[in-house]
């Protein structure tokens, strides 16, 4: 019984350590790199920005696959860690985290898109320089589209993995709670763009940011310093005895 709970603590501490590496990488990319080079509504500045600063554009785009990775691996930890108690959970867990990893990847080509019209190849010569720089804007916003769907996913498991923290209390509920609602946001803020584009204000970006960290950021360092609690597993172990 004490080897279970010990194992089980291992893979909470990897999934948590796996969680943060996932958080530093997308936050580079996302958090720092686009706000710091992409200029809304301004192709002209945009690609000056990307242009001149090339290699950081570079180290987000291979920030982001890194971060697909770690959250690949976040997913598979995560699943060990509570299919034991409610598979059927868990596997919606698995699959939601899975597509959401392949929707960012298959994503990334946008990046790779708007680098390429910005090369200077030979056979780009064929545009105008205006042209170029509206074709690498229409690759930054299908990017920009990307992570919306990417957050459709990412709120699901999300949703479930709060659910799974709330029914089996191996982590504190509130984290669970938190998890939830943070997820819902993800919801409200992608469907929110789709539907009334027109109307959409910031502050729902920045509530959805507010509300994922508030859940996220404590479930990472409650993952990787205290694990599961070992008393319901205890609990759990008898009652199954």
């Amino acid at each position: 019984m004490e080897q279970e709970t010990n194992s089980l603590n291992q893979t909470a501490r990897l999934a948590g350590l796996f969680y943060l590496l996932q958080v530093l990488t997308i936050g580079f990319n996302l958090g720092y790199v686009r706000s710091t080079l992409i200029v809304a509504g301004d192709a002209a500045a945009t690609a000056a920005n990307i242009t001149a600063n090339e290699s950081l554009f570079r180290m987000a785009m291979a920030s982001n696959i890194l971060s697909q990775l770690f959250l690949f691996f976040f997913g598979l930890t995560v699943f060990k860690l509570f299919k034991g108690f409610n598979k059927t959970l868990a596997t919606v867990f698995l699959i939601s985290l899975l597509l959401s990893v392949g929707i960012a990847v298959v994503n990334s080509i946008n990046n790779f898109a708007a680098l390429l019209v910005l090369s200077n190849a030979d056979y780009l010569k064929a545009f105008q320089p205006e042209q170029l720089k509206a074709l690498m804007m229409i690759f930054l916003r299908m990017s920009n589209s990307g992570v919306g769907l990417f957050e459709v996913f990412s709120g699901l498991f999300l949703i479930s993995l709060g659910l799974l923290i709330i029914k089996s209390r191996y982590i504190p509920r509130i984290l669970g709670f938190l998890l939830i609602i943070g997820g819902c946001w993800f919801q409200i803020n992608t469907f929110t763009k789709i539907l009334i584009p027109q109307f959409y204000p910031a502050i729902i970006t920045q509530m959805t940011m507010f509300f994922n960290a508030l859940g996220g950021i404590p479930l990472i360092f409650w993952l990787l310093i205290k694990g599961v609690n070992e008393q319901q597993q205890i609990d759990e172990d008898e009652n199954t005895i």
